[in-house]
């Protein structure tokens, strides 16, 4: 059976703010609370929200508000994004802080952020994630 989250935009990280391209509606823009250089824009999709985070003119980091209503389909969304951001590479879990989890990509120039008690996963660059 189909869930909403299997429809989810794929985004490129790094590609230009003109490529990226979300289906959903934009319900707000403003700069990044942590970067001021940086700017927010958040999406309303069928199954949350996606918050894209454009820095330097190129797209650093994706949140993906978008829980899932069971383990199990969770699990499968997880499992899409990891494999669509990783780009075939594998990813290492740095931490579990009882609240969520971090990963850094094989390449070290990934993370990526599990909040498993919010649901929510985030994908961004390591050049970003040191300024913010």
């Amino acid at each position: 059976m189909d869930h909403p989250t299997d429809d989810l935009a794929l985004l490129e990280l790094l590609c230009s703010a003109d490529e990226g391209r979300v289906p959903g509606e934009l319900e707000s823009s403003g700069p990044h609370e942590n970067a001021p250089d940086a700017a927010v824009d958040i999406y309303g999709v069928d199954c949350g929200r996606l918050l894209l985070t454009l820095w330097r003119g190129r797209l650093h980091e994706v949140i993906y508000q978008t829980p899932a209503e069971s383990g199990e389909d969770a699990a499968r969304r997880n499992d899409r994004l990891f494999a669509h951001y990783g780009q075939g590479e594998g990813w290492n879990e740095i931490l579990d802080n009882g609240f969520g989890k971090t990963y850094r990509g094989a390449d070290q120039r990934r993370y990526a952020l599990w909040s498993y008690v919010m649901d929510f996963m985030t994908f961004g660059t390591m050049e970003f994630h040191q300024v913010k």
